[in-house]
């Protein structure tokens, strides 16, 4: 990983806007109706099973995963990775409880640009928190740790996870669908696009 970046209030606006980017992502992703991206699909089947809120699954998946990312990705954790994931949860509920009841009632073509939409935002904006070199996101700083001890890449691991947390998600009543196939597909390649651009400095 190159070096980190120092914690000033330009890395700290650029986390919390890839927070919020994120949240708003997944936001749309929801409101399409087309199945959700594979964390959320994860993150559903926590708010079937537990009766809280889309933001509240997210906030306690982003709790699991920041405890986790301590331990044993710290290389790759950082103030980035706090401050996105305080972000995210309440940029969910906030997109959904917004935007959501505009969308409702779209037709296929319209709920495919939503959800199109929702997809690149979200890809963007992780791969936006880890150019800022302020500390990736919990799940990116696991699979960086897997890519560095197997030598497999970003992107396959990443579809690996990716199914992963889609079988999981279902097993707990997430909703699946033929958008949580594209996000299956699509969010590892646009990522590690985004993320070979220029980085923060």
């Amino acid at each position: 990983m190159e070096k980190r970046s120092s914690l000033t209030w330009k890395t700290m606006v650029l986390a919390a806007l890839a927070g919020a980017g994120i949240g708003i992502g997944v936001g749309l992703i929801l409101t399409a109706g087309m199945g959700s991206d594979t964390v959320t699909v994860f993150q559903d089947g926590l708010h079937q099973q537990l009766q809280i809120s889309y933001g509240q699954a997210s906030r306690l998946y982003n709790l699991i995963l920041i405890l986790t990312a301590f331990i044993a990705a710290r290389k790759y954790f950082g103030a980035g990775t706090v401050i996105s994931a305080l972000i995210t949860g309440f940029a969910i509920d906030g997109t959904v409880a917004l935007i959501g009841r505009f969308i409702v009632g779209f037709n296929l073509p319209g709920s495919i640009l939503v959800f199109l939409a929702g997809q690149t935002l979200y890809a963007f904006s992780l791969a936006m928190l880890i150019r800022c070199k302020l500390g990736m996101n919990g799940l990116d700083s696991l699979i960086y740790v897997l890519q560095e001890k197997s030598g497999i890449s970003y992107r396959r691991l990443r579809w690996g996870v990716d199914f992963l947390l889609t079988w999981m998600g279902w097993l707990l009543g997430g909703i699946f669908g033929i958008g949580t196939l594209i996000s299956i597909l699509t969010t590892g390649p646009l990522i590690d696009r985004f993320q070979q651009r220029r980085r923060v400095t």
